[in-house]
């Protein structure tokens, strides 16, 4: 029986999801809030080799949403769209043949509380579903605002055609995080450096290059 897959953490806002159900009265915008769950879990059982369709049919829900919310609730909505447009940067800047499966940040054991400052350990599978590769790991963490403040790569290493290979990367979980995005990176393929990526803030840019071995 295979792994089940995780959501990626930058997308599981189901809290954020619950703060516009409960801020708003609007019989369309609790519908566009069922469909945009659905989805979400739907895309969390599909592989990330195959998920572009219903990325795009999610933004187009909650693109939708906005429109039947306001105040409080449109605040949340702007919150999730913005998550949603950083998950999208995040795949836009990984390889096409690399993926981390269930990445997540634990702490003994136990997934990390995002917002309490310290270290943590990256865990998953790096999947390789193509030629051999040089690879890097990529973490970038987002405040509450969605602005990138913190970004950790591994060194470059070699892995196989059809590798799984187990991560366990020691990270910072800096202060004011709100969320983060996990990426796999081909250095050798221009196609992961994305022209549009999230600026940090001058005040709040950081990055720890953590030279791990993986093999």
């Amino acid at each position: 029986m295979g792994t089940q897959r995780q959501l990626p953490p930058i997308i599981d806002f189901g809290d954020a999801l619950d703060r516009v159900e409960s801020r708003t009265d609007d019989a369309e915008a609790h519908g566009y809030i069922d469909e945009i769950r659905d989805g979400i879990g739907e895309l969390a059982a599909r592989d990330p080799d195959s998920r572009e369709t219903q990325i795009q049919e999610l933004e187009h829900l909650i693109d939708s949403l906005l429109m039947y919310v306001d105040d409080d609730a449109e605040m949340w909505t702007k919150t999730i769209q913005n998550r949603f447009a950083n998950y999208r940067h995040a795949r836009r800047e990984s390889s096409r043949t690399l993926h981390v499966a269930n990445g997540r940040l634990e702490r003994d054991g136990e997934l990390a509380d995002i917002t309490a400052v310290g270290e943590a350990t990256l865990r998953g599978q790096l999947i390789n579903n193509g030629e051999r590769s040089d690879a890097m790991v990529s973490l970038a963490f987002y405040d509450e605002y969605d602005r990138a403040i913190w970004k950790v790569e591994s060194r470059e290493f070699e892995i196989a055609p059809g590798e799984k290979r187990t991560l366990d990367l020691d990270i910072y979980i800096p202060d004011g995080a709100s969320y983060y995005a996990v990426a796999a990176l081909e250095p050798a393929d221009p196609a992961t450096v994305a022209a549009d990526a999230p600026t940090p803030g001058k005040d709040t840019v950081g990055e720890d290059t953590s030279y791990v071995d993986y093999s």
